[in-house]
C-alpha cells in the first residue's frame, strides 16, 4: 500500500512532488469546493450521489464544469488501485484556479483537480459506538449556504476544535435556539417510536447516508420521521440520539454538553440501524476476493 500519492487534474503522483500554487484561489479565499466518498472493500461507497453533490457545488460556486461524471469514477478508481488501500476515505477537491490576486476572478478560469486518499479507523469508531458518545453545543455562525460543499470550513474547524480539546466526539451547531447538525454529520433523536430531525434544507450539509436513512432504512424498519427543527431540552428528553454521516455511520449520543440522553447509555435503535447499514454497504461493495 502506498497512502503518499494525489491525484492532480487526473494525473498520480507522490505527494511530495505535488503543489499548491499560491495563486490559487482555494488557496488564498477558500474559493472552491469538495466531497468525501467512504471507500469498504476497495470499492467506492454511493459515488454518483456523491459525485452528483460536488457537481451540485460546483454549479452553485459557478466554477466551470472541467470533468464529466464518469471521468471523475475513473479517478477514483485509479487511485484506489494505485495505494492499494482498501478501506479509506476519497478527499476531491475542485478550486476555480490560479489567478491574479482580487476578489473577482477572471472568465473563463482553470479549475484545479485535487484527490487523496484519507485513512479511517473503522474498528475505532466500532468501540465508541458500542459506548456511546458526548457531543457539546456550539452556536451556528456558518453561513447560510450549509449545502454547499465550500472549503470555507472555519466554523466547523474551531467547532471540532472545541469538542476536541473538551474531550467531546464532535459539536453539534444550534441556530436560532435549534440544532441543525454537527461539523460532520446529520443529528436524529428518536423519541416515542419516532425519528425526529432538521429539515433539510440550507442549512444543512447533503448528506448520502441521511438520504440512505430517510429513503431506505427508515422505510425498511418501519421508522416514521418528522423533519422539524428541534431545541437540547427536546432532545436530551428522547429515548435515544445519534449523528449519521458517511464519516461516523451512525454514532450514539449519550451524553450533550452536561446532560445524558437515556441515562447515558446506547438505545436499542442505533445498533439496528447500524447493523442495517452495515449489510447495505457489503451488498453495494462486497469484498473483491469472496
Amino acid at each position: 500500500m502506498n497512502e503518499n500519492l494525489v491525484l492532480i487534474d487526473g494525473e498520480i503522483m507522490p505527494m511530495e512532488e505535488a503543489f499548491v500554487d499560491v495563486n490559487d484561489r482555494g488557496h488564498n479565499f477558500g474559493d472552491g469546493v469538495f466531497e468525501l466518498v467512504p471507500v469498504y472493500n476497495g470499492r467506492c461507497f454511493a459515488l454518483l450521489p456523491l459525485m452528483n453533490n460536488l457537481f451540485d457545488s460546483v454549479i452553485s460556486a459557478k466554477i466551470p464544469g472541467v470533468y464529466m461524471i464518469e471521468e471523475l469514477v475513473e479517478f477514483h478508481e485509479n487511485l484506489i488501485a494505485a495505494t492499494g488501500l482498501e478501506n479509506c476515505e476519497i478527499y476531491t477537491q475542485i478550486t476555480r484556479g490560479s489567478a491574479p490576486y482580487g476578489l473577482a476572478y477572471p472568465e473563463p478560469s482553470v479549475p484545479r483537480l485535487t484527490m487523496f486518499a484519507v485513512p479511517v479507523d473503522r474498528e475505532a469508531l466500532a468501540e465508541k459506538r458500542a459506548k456511546g458518545v458526548n457531543v457539546i453545543t456550539e452556536k451556528d455562525e456558518r453561513w447560510s449556504r450549509c449545502d454547499v460543499n465550500t472549503l470555507n470550513r472555519l466554523p466547523e474547524v474551531l467547532a471540532k476544535q472545541k469538542a476536541t480539546i473538551s474531550r467531546a466526539f464532535d459539536a453539534i451547531f444550534v441556530r436560532d435556539g435549534k440544532i441543525t447538525e454537527s461539523t460532520e454529520a446529520s443529528f436524529f433523536i428518536y423519541k416515542d417510536g419516532i425519528l425526529w430531525t432538521h429539515p433539510e434544507n440550507n442549512f444543512i450539509h447533503k448528506n448520502v447516508v441521511r438520504r440512505l436513512l430517510m429513503e431506505r432504512l427508515s422505510k425498511d424498519m418501519d421508522l416514521q420521521i418528522i423533519e422539524r427543527p428541534f431545541n437540547k431540552e427536546f432532545a436530551l428528553k428522547a429515548d435515544e440520539a445519534f449523528l449519521c454521516g458517511p464519516r461516523c455511520e451512525f454514532m450514539p449520543v449519550t451524553k450533550i454538553d452536561r446532560g445524558f440522553v437515556n441515562g447515558g447509555k446506547v438505545g436499542e435503535l442505533v445498533p439496528k440501524l447500524q447493523q442495517a447499514y452495515t449489510e447495505f454497504v457489503l451488498k453495494e461493495c462486497p469484498a473483491k476476493h469472496a
